[in-house]
C-alpha cells in the first residue's frame, strides 16, 4: 500500500465520520427548535382560546342584564297601564255613584212629596165628609202625625220609600214575611227585597216549614245570607247540604239539630269558609267535626259546643291543628263532661286572644286547668266555671283577680244538668244526692267599661 492511497483511505474514513456525527447532531439539535415553535404556537392558541370563552361569558352576562332590562321595563310599563285604567274606571264609577245617589235622592223626595200630597188629599176629603155630616172638626195635626178617626182610608204602602218599607219588613218574622208575600203582587215584590234576606230565622217555622222551601230559599238568596238560625230544626242531610250555598255565610246556628251529623257538617265547612259565629251545642258531632273546623274556619271567633258529649279531648285539640281556630274569642264548653285538663292545657297554649270562656258543668277540670289558663290566654275577661267541683276556692280566688268577671260555683250539678256529680248520666233509679255547702262568687268588673266583651 503507497502512502497516497494511505491519505486518501484516511481522508474518506474521516470525511465518513464527520459527516455521520453531524448527521447525528443535526437530528438532535433539529427537533428540539421544532417542539418550541409548536410550544409557543400552542400557548398563543390557548391565550386566544381562553380570551374568546371569556368575552363569550362577558357578553352572556351582558345579554341577560339587558334582559332583564326590558323586561322590567316592559313590567313597569303594564303596571302604568293598569293603574291609569284603574284611574280611569274609579273616576266613571265615581261619577256614576254620584248620579246614581242624585238621581235615587230625587226619586226618594217625590215620593215623600206624593205621599204627603195624597195625605193631605185625604185629609181635606175627610174634613169635607164630618163637615157635610155636621160633626164637629178637630185642630188640624201635622203632615208627618195624621191621625185619622171612624173609616180610615186606604194607604198604599208601596208608596212610601223604599228604605221605610225596608224598615219596616225588616222587624217581620219569617212567617209573616211569607203571609205579606201572598197579599198582592206588590206586597211579593217588596218582601223580595235582598236587603231582607241577610238574616234567616228558619227555628220561628220550624214545625210548619219544609225542607224543600228551606232548600228553594237558600238557592235563591244564597249570595246574600249572612246569618242562618236551624235551632232545634229536623232537618234531612239533603236540606243541610243546601246550608254549603251560601258562600257568604258568617253565622250559623244549628244547636238542638238531632239529625245534624259530621257528614252534613262537612259539605257546609268546605262550602262556607268565613263563618265567624258557629253554634253546635247539645249536637251529636264527633271528633271528625272537630278536625274539619281548623281545616276551613280560619276566621272562626265565636264556638259553641255546650252538651256535645260525643268529641273528645282529642277532639278539642284538634283546634290548634295548623293554623287552627286561634282567633277564637268566645268559647262554650258548658256541659262537657268528657274534657279534662291535659286538653284545656293545649288549648289555652294557642288561643291568645280568647275573651270569654264557659266551663261550667265540666267536673273532671281541676286547678291546673286555671294555671293553664294564667300562663296561656292574657286576654281572659269572663269565665263561668259554675258546678267545678274539683276546682278549689284558693284557685277561683287567685283567678278572680286577674279576670273583669268570674262565676264559680263547687257544688254538684243540678237535676237539668242531666247528669251527677261524676258526669254520668241521670235515669229514673238514680237519686241526686242533697249538694254539699255550696258556695257561690261572682267577681264584678275591676277595670273600665272599654275593656269589657260583650
Amino acid at each position: 500500500m503507497t502512502p497516497e492511497l494511505m491519505i486518501k483511505a484516511c481522508t474518506f474514513y474521516t470525511g465518513r465520520l464527520v459527516k455521520t456525527h453531524f448527521c447525528s447532531w443535526r437530528d438532535i439539535a433539529i427537533p428540539l427548535t421544532n417542539e418550541d415553535d409548536e410550544l409557543a404556537e400552542k400557548i398563543e392558541r390557548a391565550m386566544k382560546y381562553n380570551n374568546f370563552r371569556l368575552q363569550k361569558y362577558v357578553f352572556r352576562l351582558w345579554h341577560s342584564y339587558v334582559k332583564g332590562q326590558k323586561k322590567q321595563l316592559t313590567d313597569t310599563l303594564s303596571q302604568v297601564q293598569k293603574m291609569l285604567h284603574c284611574y280611569k274606571l274609579t273616576a266613571i264609577l265615581t261619577k256614576w255613584r254620584d248620579k246614581a245617589r242624585l238621581k235615587y235622592k230625587k226619586r226618594e223626595d217625590e215620593l215623600i212629596l206624593k205621599h204627603e200630597l195624597q195625605l193631605l188629599k185625604w185629609r181635606n176629603n175627610l174634613k169635607l165628609k164630618v163637615a157635610a155630616n155636621g160633626e164637629s172638626i178637630f185642630p188640624e195635626p201635622s203632615l208627618s202625625k195624621v191621625s185619622l178617626e171612624g173609616n180610615i182610608p186606604e194607604c198604599d204602602i208601596s208608596l212610601l220609600p223604599q228604605r221605610a218599607v225596608s224598615q219596616i219588613f225588616f222587624y217581620l218574622s219569617l212567617k209573616d214575611k211569607i203571609i205579606c208575600s201572598h197579599v198582592c203582587h206588590s206586597w211579593m215584590l217588596m218582601t223580595q227585597a235582598s236587603s231582607l234576606w241577610n238574616g234567616i230565622d228558619f227555628s220561628t217555622v220550624k214545625n210548619i216549614i219544609t225542607g224543600k222551601y228551606i232548600v228553594s230559599t237558600l238557592q235563591r238568596w244564597r249570595l246574600n245570607v249572612l246569618r242562618l238560625n236551624f235551632r232545634g230544626c229536623i232537618l234531612r242531610l239533603k236540606t243541610l247540604r243546601s246550608v254549603s250555598l251560601c258562600r257568604n255565610l258568617q253565622e250559623l246556628n244549628v244547636s238542638d239539630c238531632p239529625t245534624l251529623t259530621d257528614e252534613s257538617m262537612r259539605y257546609i265547612s268546605e262550602g262556607c269558609p268565613g263563618i265567624l259565629y258557629l253554634n253546635l251545642s247539645n249536637t251529636i258531632i264527633t271528633n271528625r267535626t272537630m278536625r274539619l273546623l281548623p281545616r276551613h274556619f280560619h276566621n272562626l271567633q265565636n264556638l259553641s259546643l255546650a252538651y256535645c258529649k260525643k268529641f273528645t279531648d282529642k277532639g278539642l285539640r284538634y283546634l290548634n291543628l295548623g293554623d287552627g281556630c286561634h282567633k277564637l274569642i268566645y268559647l262554650d264548653l258548658s256541659g262537657c263532661t268528657q274534657i279534662t285538663d291535659s286538653a284545656m292545657e293545649m288549648l289555652s297554649a294557642k288561643c291568645h286572644y280568647l275573651h270569654i270562656l264557659d266551663i261550667s258543668g265540666c267536673v273532671l277540670l281541676t286547678d291546673q286547668m286555671l294555671e293553664d289558663l294564667q300562663i296561656g290566654c292574657k286576654q281572659l275577661r269572663i269565665l263561668k266555671m259554675q258546678y267545678c267541683r274539683l276546682i278549689s276556692m284558693e284557685a277561683a280566688k287567685r283567678m278572680s283577680s286577674i279576670v273583669q268577671q268570674q262565676e264559680y260555683n263547687p257544688g254538684d250539678p243540678p237535676l237539668w244538668f242531666g247528669y251527677d256529680y261524676e258526669g254520668k248520666p241521670l235515669t229514673r233509679q238514680h237519686e241526686i244526692p242533697p249538694p254539699k255547702n255550696v258556695e257561690w262568687t261572682v267577681t264584678e268588673s275591676t277595670h273600665s267599661s272599654q275593656e269589657e266583651v260583650v
